[in-house]
Formats: C-alpha cells, sequence, structure tokens
C-alpha cells in the first residue's frame, strides 16, 4: 500500500507509525515543511514544501489562526498537485489536522483515505481527560460553562 504521511514537521506524533509501515512492506512517503532534510529517514521518502507567504499583516485576530492554516493547506495543495502530475497518487494519506495542511487533500486525490490524526486539546474549562461514556456530557457542560463567561 502507498501511505503519506502530511505534517509541516515530519515525522512528529508518527515516529513510530511510519517507520512500522515500512517494516510491514508498505511503500511510505512524507511530507514536511522542514528545510534540509535527508531525502529518506528510516526508509521513508521524504519531501519538501513551503508557504509561498505568511498571514496578512494587520488581519482581524478572529481569523489569523483560520488563515494561517489556509496558508499551509494551499501550500500542501500546490505539493500534492505536483506529486499526482508525476505519477504519484496514494492509497492512503495520513494528516494531522492542527497545522491545516489536510483541507485539500480531497480536492487531489477524491479517491484516496484521508486518516486525521486528531488530539484532544482543552481550553481553561475543559476535561484534561474523556471517556467515550461521558464525553458528550462533558462536552455539554464544557460548552455551557463557556458560554455564560462574561464578555
Amino acid at each position: 500500500m502507498r501511505v503519506l504521511f502530511v505534517h509541516q514537521n515530519f515525522p512528529g506524533q508518527f515516529k513510530f507509525l511510519a517507520p512500522a509501515l515500512v517494516a510491514a512492506g508498505h511503500e511510505v512517503m512524507a511530507t514536511t515543511m522542514q528545510k534540509n532534510v535527508p531525502a529518506s529517514w528510516q526508509g521513508v521518502r521524504l519531501e519538501t514544501y513551503g508557504a509561498a507567504r505568511g498571514s496578512t499583516p494587520n488581519v482581524h485576530p478572529w481569523v489569523v489562526d483560520f488563515e494561517t492554516k489556509v496558508i499551509r493547506g494551499e501550500a500542501f495543495f500546490r505539493k500534492a498537485l505536483q506529486l499526482r502530475n508525476a505519477g504519484y497518487t496514494p492509497d492512503a494519506v495520513i494528516a494531522h489536522h492542527g497545522w491545516g495542511e489536510s483541507l485539500f487533500v480531497k480536492d487531489v486525490w477524491p479517491s484516496t483515505r484521508l486518516g486525521i490524526y486528531c488530539e484532544f486539546t482543552t481550553g481553561r474549562r475543559a476535561p484534561t481527560a474523556v471517556s467515550t461514556r461521558n464525553f458528550q456530557t462533558r462536552t455539554q457542560v464544557t460548552l455551557q460553562a463557556a458560554a455564560e463567561e462574561p464578555q
């Protein structure tokens, strides 16, 4: 199987999974925004990409994080187009959702399976641990507490 990892700072959270897939006989590639990386790492082929621009100066503070993720998503989108145009199509893409790179994966490879690595993060009043059994209740309590905070 052809597996593509997408992470701006690869290997990140995939430092054990990617080499394990190589050891199991899969063809594994990873993309990263890091510069000066070797051609491969533990059998994983590495490809780099970069953003063409940074965030807009003086952009509204509520959208700066969103804009940054869209910029990274566009950067990976352009890299994915290059890979596709060179004949590369992964069977599966595994991405960290937090940086925005996976936003446009399905626009390039609509039939490719997309796995998202989601980390649970918390705000001030959110629980630090979640079980399936009480997730809905805790989430409702957290959202209610956030809604009741003074503006």
